[in-house]
């Protein structure tokens, strides 16, 4: 029988995934539009005829790994099997499974609303309040998966989609593995394929150790970390380099990021996210009783002076005064009895800095400049030695950030810096990244300014190089090369605008 006679009603191309099934029949439910795309499968907006509901058919691609269907086809059953057995309110449902002729499908609730990425993206990072009613949310779907037995092992911001009355709902079980005795368990792990999503990944999962719920709960550390920061704890230009940090390197403090948040929910994701998986909370129940008692705090206000180092100070305003009189008197006695005893002494002259030589590699000239990251003449270096390169991109933006860094921010002078790398990205059509770096560094150079019109225009410029993306994914690893100055700026600014709004 011919592939044309295997097709179901209305397909017009027998390599399911790389035609767009809308309008397809399938059994009792038609396929409207396309809602999105995976390495996996294609997910269709659909109507289930026989009872006029409107559902997500996941569609199986077969062409997604040449030779291997078997493989997906053994994953797409086991996704369907694993997420049909946990019934939770905030785990996305499956209605049904299928395979007609060519066509294997999964049927399961529609959530209409947006991602969690998509939220951050289109949003800014949440209020304490909206953020931690999504994690707990997202907690108890993984400890009632841990209860039935299953580790997601792909939690992530587009795994939790929130729906129209704002609750998560954690869909995507395709990774999930049921915790079976091995001789049970399936292994559907094969060279060439790629498990889990490195910028979440568990150290152990990295590793290929054997896993548990607690990985899940690092992963969703993680998704918290990014969803109050808006972006992830650890930016890499490339998976190896995400990997890496997920080993042996501590997230940025979330505190310091957001004062806003209690220092106990900070402290909670802290340990979600501790390198060894005991050093975590040792189920999902000690997890959400954590998260609970977080819930009931009260967020801070960044400018109440009551907590912080200023408060401190305040405290101790009566020591401190009296330690720093007598600090005072004994400076002057020391002065007097210099003057009497002492010659005169000359002020050594102004440090010279060494010429600087070009080093072998554009990367050894980036990592010298990265030893004193202050020396602006380090980072032009790079960029006069290996002008093509991309650590001359980089050090470009470095420039901009030394000058604002310095005892004396030159907030000119780096304006100009990065105006160059934004026209850069503008002339250059495979270096478009750089030119909304480059804006958002401009943006940068007057943050301590009032609202003018010349901001408005800039952020808003910004706001349309956002929107053009076309995935969170591809955005985030733009913003991941640049600076961490300018990181942390972007992740403020989608901050304001969101309490703006």
């Amino acid at each position: 029988m011919s592939n044309s006679d295997d097709r179901p009603t209305g397909a017009s191309d027998d390599s399911v995934g790389t035609t767009d099934l809308s309008n397809l029949r399938i059994g009792e439910f038609l396929l409207l539009r396309r809602l999105g795309s995976g390495g996996m499968a294609d997910v269709y907006l659909a109507e289930q005829t026989s009872l006029g509901r409107q559902v997500a058919v996941k569609v199986l691609k077969n062409e997604s790994l040449p030779g291997r269907s078997d493989v997906l086809l053994k994953r797409f059953e086991q996704e369907a099997r694993t997420a049909g057995g946990i019934s939770h309110p905030n785990v996305v449902q499956i209605i049904t499974t299928g395979q007609e002729k060519s066509i294997a499908y999964i049927v399961q609730e529609y959530v209409p609303g947006l991602n969690l990425s998509q939220w951050i993206r289109r949003h800014g990072p949440p209020d304490f309040a909206t953020g931690i009613k999504w994690l707990q949310q997202t907690a108890a779907a993984l400890t009632a998966a841990a209860d039935a037995g299953i580790v997601h092992r792909d939690i992530k911001p587009e795994n939790i989609l929130l729906n129209r009355q704002a609750v998560a709902k954690v869909t995507d079980f395709g990774l999930a593995q049921l915790n079976q005795p091995a001789p049970v368990r399936m292994n559907l792990t094969q060279a060439g394929t790629t498990l889990g999503t490195p910028w979440y990944m568990s150290p152990e999962q990295i590793q290929g150790t054997k896993l548990d719920h607690r990985s899940d709960q690092y992963s969703l550390g993680v998704t918290a970390w990014h969803m109050f920061a808006g972006r992830p704890p650890f930016p890499g230009r490339n998976p190896m380099t995400v990997a890496v940090q997920h080993l042996k390197e501590l997230p940025p403090s979330l505190a310091a990021l957001r004062p806003d948040l209690p220092t106990q929910l900070c402290s909670i994701i802290e340990r979600m996210m501790s390198k060894k998986p005991e050093d975590r909370f040792p189920d999902g129940r000690a997890l959400e009783t954590a998260l609970t008692v977080a819930a009931t705090l009260s967020p801070n206000d960044p400018s109440d002076t009551s907590f912080g180092p200023l408060a401190y100070l305040q405290r101790r305003r009566r020591q401190l005064t009296l330690l720093a009189g007598a600090l005072l008197a004994c400076t002057l006695a020391t002065w007097a009895i210099t003057r009497l005893t002492v010659p005169g002494i000359r002020l050594p002259a102004p440090v010279v800095q060494p010429e600087v030589r070009k080093q072998s590699s554009a990367a050894r000239q980036y990592a010298l400049a990265m030893l004193q990251p202050d020396r602006r003449d380090l980072w032009n270096a790079v960029v006069r030695f290996y002008p093509e390169s991309t650590e001359a991109e980089l050090a470009s933006m470095q420039v901009g950030v030394a000058l604002m860094s310095s005892a004396v921010p030159d907030a000119a002078d780096a304006w100009k810096a990065f105006a160059a790398v934004r026209e850069k990205g503008e002339v250059a059509p495979e270096k478009k990244y750089l030119q909304l770096l480059g804006m958002i560094g401009q943006a940068w150079t007057l943050r301590d300014r009032p609202r003018s019109p010349e901001l408005e225009l800039l952020l808003s410029e910004i706001q349309q190089q956002i929107d053009a993306y076309e995935s969170d994914d591809l955005l985030r690893l733009d913003i991941d090369r640049a600076p961490l100055e300018l990181q942390t700026f972007f992740s403020r600014l989608q901050l304001t605008q969101r309490q703006s709004e």
